[in-house]
């Protein structure tokens, strides 16, 4: 009786979901749209972009230096200027985003033992670009001196090709274009179950699911299954895009892979039916989950480290699903990571997703008494 029950409602939320063009164009449309900004569009890589060069002492070593800029692969052009106010108007009309200024007495000073400086002139208001920029020079004048200390300053170089563990070219999207199969469907499956309860409410049909036959643990899960299944297929479609059309292949298993997927999308369920407690109508849950979706995204270290967060910021990134998932997706795609250490990383949302569910079943018993 309980699972004809629990049948019948989630057959009306998957109607409710897919009732008209309109509806079943926005589960499908816009993370699809999304997904190819962020694979295209929203990259932190730093390539082709052009070096400026401010060389004051046009000496043999320091002639040998820029050719050093000119052979590196990130930068698409080395433009030379005459003057240091010229180089610095071409940071002001954004022509460079960095100028190597190049001391008269570089080559005077390598010649004679001593230690030359060299000043890099950053452009602030890309800080993150300029910061890598600043990286990628800073790397090449290193390796430079240490050639010269070693005599090879005269010999042509081969080029240098560095690698990285797990991810060999240290390719943007390898790294973060996978985790977009959890990331958009988090959006849509909160939106779906939490839209859900607050629909109820407004149309004045939530009373009477409440005083129904069915249990509010019944309730929590009818409303829960639809999400499920929709975030499950949307993950399924944009895993696919990743392997197929970007060919970034996963290591190791699928099966692991949506297992943590599938508790991770419970977990973010619960987290919606927690917000649709509160509420009393669409437009406050639309608010709530927009509210909450902002600090996930960014206590989940999609863009930037757990670890570089304040010590007392990343305990709240602990109780955010997101960042756990984040950890799974990145380890099966890229390094196979057992299942030992995926564990590790699904107890936390499993406890999650008990706490967020709990807590939204006795908001809703609380509504019938």
């Amino acid at each position: 009786m309980i699972w004809t029950r629990l049948l019948a409602l989630i057959v009306k939320e998957l109607l409710a979901a897919f009732r008209d063009r309109k509806a079943r164009m926005a589960l499908v449309l816009p993370p699809l749209v999304q997904f190819f900004l962020f694979a295209y569009a929203a990259t932190l890589e730093v390539s082709n972009v052009p070096v400026g060069v401010y060389n004051q002492d046009w000496g043999a070593y320091s002639e040998q230096l820029i050719g050093r800029f000119e052979r590196a692969s990130a930068f698409s052009e080395v433009r030379r200027y005459a003057s240091e106010a010229d180089a610095r108007d071409a940071i002001d009309r954004q022509d460079v985003m960095v100028v190597v200024q190049i001391g008269q007495d570089f080559s005077r000073k390598l010649a004679g033992g001593e230690k030359p400086s060299v000043q890099l002139l950053l452009d602030g208001r890309k800080s993150n670009s300029a910061q890598l920029l600043n990286n990628y020079l800073g790397t090449i004048v290193a390796q430079f001196s240490v050639d010269f200390r070693n005599g090879l300053a005269y010999r042509p170089m081969s080029e240098i090709v560095d690698r990285s563990w797990y991810n060999p070219n240290r390719g943007y999207r390898e790294s973060m274009v996978p985790i977009l199969i959890a990331t958009l469907p988090m959006t849509m499956v909160m939106m779906i179950v939490g839209m859900s309860v607050a629909r109820e409410r407004e149309l004045g049909t939530f009373e009477q699911l409440l005083v129904s036959p069915l249990q509010p643990l019944e309730i929590v899960v009818g409303k829960s299954v639809p999400g499920l299944i929709v975030g499950l297929a949307q993950c399924a479609i944009i895993a696919v895009i990743v392997t197929q059309l970007f060919g970034i292949h996963i290591t190791g298993s699928v099966v692991v892979l949506f297992t943590g997927l599938t508790i991770f999308l419970v977990a973010t369920i619960g987290i919606g039916l927690f917000i649709s407690s509160f509420v009393s109508n669409q437009q406050q849950a639309m608010m709530g989950i927009m509210v909450t979706m902002m600090p996930l995204m960014m206590l989940s270290g999609f863009s930037s480290p757990v670890q570089n967060m304040p010590t007392w910021l990343q305990p709240l990134a602990q109780i955010n699903p997101l960042t756990h998932i984040v950890v799974i997706i990145r380890g099966v795609f890229l390094r196979d990571m057992p299942f030992w250490l995926v564990a590790e990383r699904l107890w936390p949302m499993i406890a999650i997703a008990a706490v967020t569910i709990t807590a939204a079943a006795w908001m809703f018993r609380r509504k019938i008494q």
